[in-house]
């Protein structure tokens, strides 16, 4: 069994905002993490997150899984954002503080620096809350100096 880093040492993002709490699997084009929802993390109010934060989750799990590959090449980390998402059916309005949620995105198609993850999200009992695909581009390594 493969033991993954935190998620802050892989991620570009920072706290509060790694909504995640780890790399579970990591395997060619398939990547698993988990987060448990708890109070006073962003996007939790009156003990619930409302469910079209799926769309992070699954923004960040395959963010995850770009981190882990390039994980020991120094300069291979690139930046990406989400580009796109279709088919996206949500089964609950919300999750609530307590609800431990499993992240799952399998790469469909990719032609870079376009790529393509089918995603699933799942609660108790292996139910399917959420579900869709999202579009992501990857751009090149963050440039020294470079002005926005």
């Amino acid at each position: 069994m493969t033991a993954y880093p935190a998620l802050r040492d892989l991620l570009p993002h920072r706290p509060p905002m790694i909504l995640l709490d780890e790399l579970v699997r990591c395997e060619g084009p398939e990547v698993v993490c988990r987060v448990t929802v708890r109070d006073g993390t962003p996007f939790v109010e009156a003990g619930r997150v409302p469910a079209l934060v799926s769309l992070e989750y699954f923004a960040q799990t395959v963010a995850a899984l770009y981190a882990w590959q390039n994980f020991n090449k120094p300069g291979a980390f690139t930046v990406g954002m989400v580009v796109g998402a279709r088919d996206l059916s949500l089964e609950t309005d919300f999750f609530d503080v307590g609800d431990t949620l499993t992240i799952t995105g399998v790469e469909a198609f990719t032609a870079p620096p376009i790529s393509q993850f089918r995603c699933e999200l799942r609660g108790a009992h292996d139910r399917v809350l959420a579900r869709g695909s999202i579009s992501v581009v990857a751009g090149g390594p963050p440039q020294q100096g470079a002005s926005a």
